[in-house]
């Protein structure tokens, strides 16, 4: 590649400093820094056992199990087999139902695209608790910081879970096996290569095999970390050949130039809702609404709703969804599902309410429109919702920033508590969640024991 940024080849070599040779001990002496790493690692294990529920998530993982071999790594379903197939699964499943853990300063899923890759990687070769802490961190730093690097334009074409998950599973992979920078950016050199065009237009369509990228980026990682190690490895240039070049997203000048100072994990929010993350701040503007009795119990008499929204959600805009994931991603769905119930529990936002004919008739009723003007981060992504009715009465809420936001941040007790309400299913796993994220008892412990454990029905 010709005309290269001027700061490429010192901000590869601080990433690749900055995770080099780390001691997990040392690392994880910080204590917020691995309470959150639990808190993310244990949020979307949870989503995971949630997403275990779905037909398809079942399907997949009867498809990957081994039917002869004992296998390497366990799925969130109970099956086993191939390390990079269980992540497959899993992966799948953290994010089937939105509830994974994510990332503000970019479009990045940090913990959905390490932490399937290093609990498979973790379970199949005895590594520790305190080890896959670690990696998790590891793993984060670097797929956010090429999430940042190459920030994506607005709206999105594609989706992040295709392009950006291969990097997270490689980075994380390569630094449990070797712990060296070096390496870890060899195997996402490669990764890079890998990415995925997934049309971010097909989760808004509803085409499940969104839901599968994140599991496909999985194994893309295992094999990028082992053709890197094989000596079948990429040019340094490969991000930029594939995301600025290829992709046309304009690698970040400032941020390139940038020195971090904190790790990255730290910034990541956790979910309440069971919808894309760009309908929240209309989520819970809808919410309010409806609490406040403008429907009076009945929303028939409303005769239009507008949504002023962010560049992010422009294009959520399918008032016909068919499948759970286009319900989860249609703003005219997720506002007109609120208000019709009052609720915005994870049910409101499954297969149960998308014929419902209450929820369908106010769907085309929905029209979006931009928030303008657009204020800062924390508060860029607000939504503005208007509802009008047939006596000519109207209300309005302006949400400027959902819960999860950095300006309005889920307190661990509450994550806790979520993952309390996620699990039930799986007895021990809201008391391993905690223990895990307060004290450091279990961290010497293999991996192996504590997941099998936690996920015990």
């Amino acid at each position: 590649m010709t005309g290269l940024p001027a700061d490429w080849s010192a901000w590869r070599a601080r990433l690749a400093d900055r995770i080099d040779g780390l001691d997990p001990t040392t690392l994880l002496t910080d204590d917020r820094l691995r309470r959150k790493a639990a808190l993310v690692l244990m949020d979307d294990l949870a989503a995971m056992l949630v997403g275990a529920t779905h037909p398809e998530v079942v399907a997949l993982g009867q498809a990957f199990a081994s039917p002869i071999a004992p296998g390497e790594s366990t799925t969130v379903l109970g099956g086993r087999g191939a390390r990079d197939k269980a992540a497959a699964v899993n992966a799948a499943a953290a994010g089937w139902d939105e509830l994974d853990e994510g990332y503000r300063p970019a479009t990045c899923h940090g913990g959905l695209y390490t932490v399937p890759a290093v609990v498979a990687e973790a379970e199949a070769t005895g590594a520790t608790v305190e080890e896959v802490l670690a990696a998790v961190v590891v793993g984060y730093e670097v797929v956010t910081a090429f999430a940042r690097a190459f920030p994506a334009p607005r709206p999105l074409v594609l989706h992040p879970h295709a392009t950006l998950s291969p990097i997270g599973a490689a980075a994380a992979v390569t630094w449990l096996r070797t712990r060296a920078g070096d390496r870890v950016m060899a195997a996402v050199d490669v990764a890079a290569t890998m990415s995925m065009s997934g049309p971010f237009s097909h989760a808004v369509s509803g085409a499940q095999v969104r839901n599968a990228w994140a599991g496909a980026g999985a194994v893309l990682g295992f094999l990028a970390s082992d053709l890197a190690a094989a000596g079948l490895g990429g040019e340094p240039t490969g991000a930029l050949d594939v995301f600025a070049t290829g992709y046309g997203h304009a690698a970040d000048e400032q941020e390139l130039a940038r020195t971090s100072t904190g790790w990255a994990i730290m910034d990541g929010y956790h979910k309440v809702y069971a919808a894309c993350q760009y309908t929240h701040s209309a989520l819970e503007a809808s919410l309010e609404l409806a609490q406040a009795g403008l429907a009076d119990g009945d929303p028939q008499g409303i005769t239009e709703i507008v949504v002023a929204t962010h560049p992010l959600a422009s294009s959520l805009d399918n008032a016909d969804p068919q499948t759970s994931l286009a319900g989860k991603f249609s703003m005219p769905h997720v506002v007109s599902a609120v208000l019709a119930t009052g609720r915005t529990d994870p049910t409101v936002f499954d297969e149960s309410l998308l014929h419902d004919a209450t929820v369908a008739r106010l769907r085309p009723l929905v029209r979006l429109e931009a928030f303008e003007p657009l204020p800062d981060a924390p508060h860029d992504r607000p939504a503005r919702v208007t509802v009008r009715r047939a006596d000519g009465t109207e209300r309005e809420v302006v949400v400027l920033s959902a819960v999860g936001g950095p300006d309005r941040p889920l307190g661990e007790e509450q994550v806790l508590d979520k993952i309390s309400g996620l699990t039930t299913a799986a007895p021990a796993f809201a008391t391993i969640a905690r223990e895990l994220v307060a004290t450091r008892s279990r961290d010497t412990d293999p991996w192996s024991s504590l997941i099998g454990e936690a996920w015990q029905r």
